[in-house]
């Protein structure tokens, strides 16, 4: 997802462009399998320095439940803010004395092209949920059959206690 920006870098600070994205998503966690592609708005603001990207995007993922491990389908809606900054000067062709602060993902490149594919995949992973859950009322596995307990009860016996908890157990039954 490159954006050749010269144009953009040459007018005044303020000045904006927008596109609208439909792109196929690309290098992601392989337990992370896209259902559909990258839908949205990306604005594109001129700063002083750079660049200032925003947009609000949406795909579909597929990814195995926390809990029961059936993999399902999460739809996703983010918000995109990052500002890249400028590595050349457009007018002069000089090189700008880079700063150790602005990492590679942020940079423009000496072709004045940002490339938002890393930015994109980082904000993707940040949307997604910690404990990813197919629906709320998942029941999960069985810890000793690991049938999933979804699709019927099974025949372990699950009153099994610790027995450093035994003596707990029967004050609870007083």
């Amino acid at each position: 997802m490159r954006f050749n920006i010269a144009q953009l870098l040459k007018d005044h600070t303020g000045e904006t462009r927008q596109y609208t994205l439909h792109e196929e998503i690309e290098g992601l966690d392989p337990d992370i399998v896209p259902l559909s592609a990258l839908d949205g708005m990306i604005h594109l603001i001129r700063t002083t320095d750079g660049v200032f990207v925003t947009g609000k995007l949406h795909c579909s993922l597929e990814l195995a439940c926390a809990r029961c491990l059936e993999p399902f389908a999460l739809p996703l809606r983010f918000t995109l803010e990052e500002e890249f900054h400028s590595t050349l000067d457009i007018l002069t062709g000089v090189f700008l004395p880079r700063t150790e602060e602005f990492e590679p993902a942020t940079q423009i490149d000496e072709h004045h092209e940002i490339d938002l594919s890393e930015v994109i995949r980082q904000n993707i992973l940040l949307a997604l949920p910690l404990h990813a859950i197919c629906r709320s009322q998942c029941a999960g596995l069985c810890p000793q059959c690991g049938k999933n307990w979804n699709d019927g009860a099974c025949d372990c016996k699950r009153d099994a206690i610790d027995p450093r908890f035994e003596k707990l157990k029967a004050l609870l039954d007083k």
